[in-house]
Order: structure tokens, then C-alpha cells, then sequence
């Protein structure tokens, strides 16, 4: 649900200054012109509809954002498609950067990187006072979600802050998202990680992440050197042509750059693990090997070895789960499980998570906080706390 205005709402958001303008239409008023179409936005059946009605109601600005606030108070809003458009648009009346201001600070509303987003894109047009609106972007700069670092990260970058790209950034994802921003809005980046992203192999439990993060990298180079891409470069697999792209980048950019070595999924392969997609308290891949090595991270970057006896305990207790038929409906939130012997893949709704596998999970949670790594354990029970059956 979309929370109406509050003092104590304006306080969190740092209560930026906004300019002076015409008042926006009645709530009626608004209704009676965009309600059928936030209605549509949100629940057509047939795609186009959907986004077309989205495009519509985006582009009426401060006009439709009462519409869109008696729709969210009357039902849970679930219209990622609308906010995506409302992001992307131009607008900058206040309604609808009082909008995406509520959307972006609210924990619990799935969709709070896009709004960040929309008002990144506009960071040079928004109201400035003092360093007010550099405070509020920086505020999420270590934020769980990735998606809201990256977005509020390329809103400071947009606002002089070229410190961003010195931060720690654990998550690749968030290191390729904020550099293509940045190419894409003229800044120019340090292009090594987009270079490195290119061959970029690694999966997480079959799902090809990295795929993702090469397309989005390539995308981005390519609009920048434009025509001077190489016809070469669009085999990735070819070292000459990987070659032939480092020198052009670091032609152009000034920067020393290295042709990168394809990267791969780390051995010995896992045999199973799950991991928490979540927008408000950030995301969790935990995956394991036949031998008990237990890696965090989509990189893997952290790794606990549980002893011969734990892990084949651990094992013989996972094994003997019951069936697990239905993790509720996911909208955006959820906690997937994955392994064989016997096979589960299955998305877990918050609050429908099987008690069994709650119970199994704690355990796990538990070896490895006995293993000497107690903060990877408690950021494991602390993913887990919303999926718990209620």
C-alpha cells in the first residue's frame, strides 16, 4: 500500500524543497479523468494493454497521481509495469516526485529501486537546497538492495559525486549496473568492469546471471563507441577480438585497461543451495558442494568448509524433507530452493516457507555460525525471517 503523506513521512525524506506550482487536480477530479486507466496499468490482461495504459497515465504527470494514490489505497498495488513508466517519464511537478520519494523510502514496497531510479534520472532537475538532495541519494549508498546502492549511487554521480565509484560494492550486478548508467548519462566510468563482465560465465543453481550483466555491459559499450565498435568484439569468445576492444576503450578513455580472462563457475560445482531475493532487506545466494564447502555470495567470494560429520549429517536430514508442493504466490519477494537427491526447485512466497525446510535452514544456519563464521549465519537467519510460515 501506498502511505499517504505525514509530517512524519516528509521528515524521513528529508522534506527536499520543491517549487511552487499550480495545485494538482481533486482527488475526484483526478479519479474521474485517470482512475480506469491506473486500473488498466494495473490489471489488463493482455500485456500491450497494460503498458500502453502505463505510457498513458506516466505521461499525464501530476495530473493522474491522485488516481494512482486512491487505487493504492483501496488495494495492494502490484503494477510494476506503472511504476516503471512513471519512472522512465519526465515529469518533475511535485506530485509525482512526492510519489517516488514515498515509493523509494517505504521498506516494504517491492518496487522502491525503480522509483529511486526515476529520481536518479532526474537528479539534475530536482529541487536543490544546500546539500539537502545530495544527503538523501547518499543515504542509500549502503543500502541491502543492490538495486537501490546503484540507483542512488548514479543519482550522486549525476550530482557531482565522483567519489561513487570508489565505494565498496560487493555485489557484480551493482558494480556493472552503475557503470553502464554512467556511460549511458555521458560520465565516463572506470571501464574495467564492464570489460571484465563481457566474459563473464558464472551461473548461480542453472540460473546465468552473468549472461545478464554481459548483455547490459556490451549494450552499454557499444552505445558509446558507436560506430567505432569492432566487428570483431561481437565474438566474446575470441581473444583478438577482446584484444581489439580493450585497446579502442582505452584509446578513447585514457585509462589502462587489461584484456580480462573468462571467468567461469567455481569448483567443485554445488550440488545445491538457495537464495532470497528480496528488495527490502537485499539478496542472499548460499550454495554447497557434494564435499560440504559452502559458498556466499553470486561470486562465492566467501566460503565455509563444514566438518566431514555436520555436512553429512546436514545431508542425511535434507534428504529426508517431505515433498514440498506449493511455496505460495511470488510477486517479488522470495527465497528459492534448489538441490537434488531429491530435486526441489521451488519459489517461496513471504510467510509460506514449509516449517520442515524453515527447521533445516536454521540448522544449516547454525553449522556455520559453529564453523567460526557467525555474521555469514545471522545474515542467513535474518533473510529467513519473512519467509517463515505464519
Amino acid at each position: 500500500m501506498i502511505a499517504a503523506r505525514s509530517p512524519l513521512v516528509l521528515t524521513l525524506l528529508l522534506a527536499l524543497p520543491l517549487p511552487a506550482q499550480q495545485e494538482p487536480p481533486t482527488m475526484a477530479a483526478g479519479n474521474a479523468e485517470w482512475a480506469k486507466d491506473v486500473e488498466r496499468a494495473a490489471s489488463a490482461p493482455r500485456y500491450g494493454l497494460r503498458l500502453a495504459a502505463a505510457r498513458k497515465v506516466a505521461g499525464a504527470g501530476a495530473a493522474a497521481v491522485p488516481a494512482i494514490r486512491e487505487f493504492a489505497a483501496q488495494r495492494t498495488f502490484d503494477s510494476p509495469m506503472l511504476i516503471d513508466a512513471i519512472a522512465d517519464a519526465d515529469s518533475v511537478e511535485a506530485p509525482v516526485l512526492d510519489l517516488l520519494r514515498e515509493w523509494a523510502t517505504q521498506r516494504d514496497f517491492y518496487w522502491r529501486g525503480a522509483a529511486l531510479r526515476g529520481l536518479a534520472r532526474r537528479a539534475e532537475r530536482l529541487p536543490r537546497d544546500g546539500d539537502d538532495l545530495a544527503a538523501w541519494f547518499h543515504s542509500f549508498h549502503r543500502d541491502p538492495s543492490w538495486l537501490m546502492r546503484a540507483y542512488s549511487r548514479f543519482g550522486s554521480l549525476l550530482l557531482g559525486n565522483g567519489e561513487v565509484f570508489a565505494e565498496p560494492e560487493p555485489d557484480p550486478r551493482a558494480r556493472v549496473r552503475l557503470a553502464a548508467l554512467a556511460l549511458g548519462a555521458g560520465r565516463v566510468p572506470p571501464l574495467q568492469p564492464l570489460l571484465d563482465a563481457l566474459v563473464d560465465r558464472r551461473t548461480f543453481l542453472g540460473d546465468p546471471w552473468a549472461k545478464r550483466s554481459a548483455d547490459e555491459a556490451q549494450k552499454a559499450l557499444k552505445a558509446w563507441l558507436g560506430d567505432g565498435w569492432p566487428a570483431t568484439a561481437n565474438d566474446l569468445d575470441d581473444r583478438a577480438g577482446l584484444d581489439a576492444l580493450r585497446t579502442l576503450l582505452q584509446t578513447k578513455s585514457a585509462q589502462t585497461l587489461h584484456t580480462p580472462a573468462p571467468v567461469a563457475d567455481p569448483q567443485p560445482a554445488p550440488t545445491g543451495g538457495f537464495e532470497v531475493m528480496s528488495c527490502r532487506n537485499g539478496d542472499l545466494f548460499v550454495s554447497w558442494s557434494a564435499a560440504g564447502e559452502v559458498r556466499f555470495g553470486l561470486d562465492g567470494a566467501d566460503v565455509v568448509t563444514l566438518a566431514g560429520p555436520v555436512w553429512d549429517e546436514l545431508s542425511r536430514l535434507r534428504a529426508a524433507l517431505p515433498p514440498f508442493a506449493d511455496g505460495g504466490v511470488v510477486i517479488c519477494d522470495n527465497l528459492r530452493l534448489c538441490w537434488s537427491a531429491p530435486d526441489v526447485n521451488l519459489r517461496i512466497a513471504p510467510g509460506r516457507m514449509p516449517p520442515a525446510a524453515d527447521e533445516w535452514l536454521k540448522r544449516l544456519a547454525r553449522a556455520i555460525e559453529e564453523a567460526s563464521a557467525p555474521s555469514l549465519a545471522s545474515g542467513m537467519r535474518t533473510r529467513f525471517e519473512q519467509f517463515a510460515s505464519r
